[in-house]
Formats: C-alpha cells, structure tokens, sequence
C-alpha cells in the first residue's frame, strides 16, 4: 500500500513525458506566406438601393397606378348597387330571375375592376426585370404595389361574401 500512493503520483508524470518524442517530422513555426501579405480590406459594400425610381420607370408606375386607381373608383361606384341586389337576391332559388340577376350584376362589378387585376400583373412583371437587374428597385416597385394590391385584395374579399350571400 505504501508503494502504490507514490506510484499514482508518478502516473501523470510518466504519462506527460511519453506524450513529447524528438523523432519525427513536426510542422514549423515559421511564418506561412499568406500569414505575410497585408490586413484584408474591409468588404466593399454594395451601391446604395436607389432613392427613386429612374424616369422611364417611374412614369410606367404613374401609369398603372393611374389605370388602377380610375377601375378602382369604378368599382366602387358600383358596389352599393350590387349589394342591394345581392341582398335581394339572397336566399332565392338558384336559377330564379333574382339570383341570375344577382350573378349577372356581380359578374359586371368584377369585369370592372380587370384594369386593377391588370395592374398587378404588370407590377409584378415590373418587379421581376427589376430583381434580374437591379435589386434595389425591387423595393421601391413593391411599395409603389403594395396600395395596388389592398385594394384587389378587398374587392376578391367582398366579391367572395356577396357571391356566398347571392348562392353559388
């Protein structure tokens, strides 16, 4: 017992010692070639999104907000008037003069908004060339978009509600 606590002492010794050798190939100290060339350079950054949109652009965006804006006061120019037939026709039989006349009128309030529909497309394909070219474009196009796209969305909502109130 007396020789093994001086042994467990000695363990980590001997187990240090075997873990360093003179023999064999070490890597060098030295410096490397690519540790000698200079401070990398701070990363370029990239040019600055635009503030506006170029001229010819812009006037293609006037445009359709214009287009969109004209089919959209059409819209709702007539959406009192459907709803009052929609709720007329609420509840009648499918095919009773009622019920197609509902149909026929909401057909009409949704052909009218086809400029706005329209629009969206085009802004869309706007945003498509814009994201092969220039990236920063991107976001000025969605923002001009985006009041574009409220709109058609509430007119898609309302056509779908007085649509389920006329029966399909």
């Amino acid at each position: 017992m007396s020789i093994i606590k001086p042994m467990l002492r000695l363990t980590p010794l001997i187990l240090l010692a075997s873990c360093g050798s003179i023999e064999g190939q070490f890597p060098s100290l030295e410096r490397r070639s690519y540790e000698n060339v200079g401070a990398i350079d701070a990363a370029v950054t990239p040019p600055a999104a635009p503030v506006s949109l170029p001229v010819e652009l812009k006037a293609q965006v006037d445009a359709l907000l214009a287009r969109h804006k004209i089919a959209h006061a059409a819209y709702l120019g007539r959406l009192d008037a459907v709803r009052a037939v929609a709720a007329r026709a609420a509840g009648s039989a499918p095919g009773s003069e009622g019920w197609v006349n509902a149909h026929v009128v909401l057909s009409r309030l949704d052909k009218i908004r086809d400029d706005s529909v329209a629009a969206v497309r085009a802004f869309d394909g706007l945003i498509a060339d814009a994201n092969a070219g220039d990236s920063g474009l991107v976001a000025l196009l969605t923002d001009a978009q985006k009041p574009v796209l409220d709109d058609v969305a509430a007119q898609n909502d309302e056509i779908r509600r007085l649509s389920r109130l006329i029966g399909e």
